[in-house]
């Protein structure tokens, strides 16, 4: 899931400290989850608000990213 939320996001020249805020975390938390070495992922309510943000379905946000942009 962290690979897919960083390219959605960047996907929609989003940074990080943007994202955060409007999620209402702070950055070096979503940098841990946008992290494929660290295992934290977003409970279910973060992860709907990450993709109402991002303007993707959940399905989006929960699967592996597309190869190439």
């Amino acid at each position: 899931m962290s690979n897919a939320i960083k390219y959605w996001r960047e996907d929609k020249k989003m940074t990080q400290q943007k994202l955060a805020d409007l999620i209402g975390i702070d950055r070096p938390t979503l940098s841990k989850i946008e992290n494929p070495n660290i295992s934290i992922d977003p409970d279910e309510e973060l992860a709907r608000k990450i993709s109402n943000i991002l303007g993707v379905l959940i399905t989006e946000i929960l699967r592996k990213p597309p190869e190439d942009k």
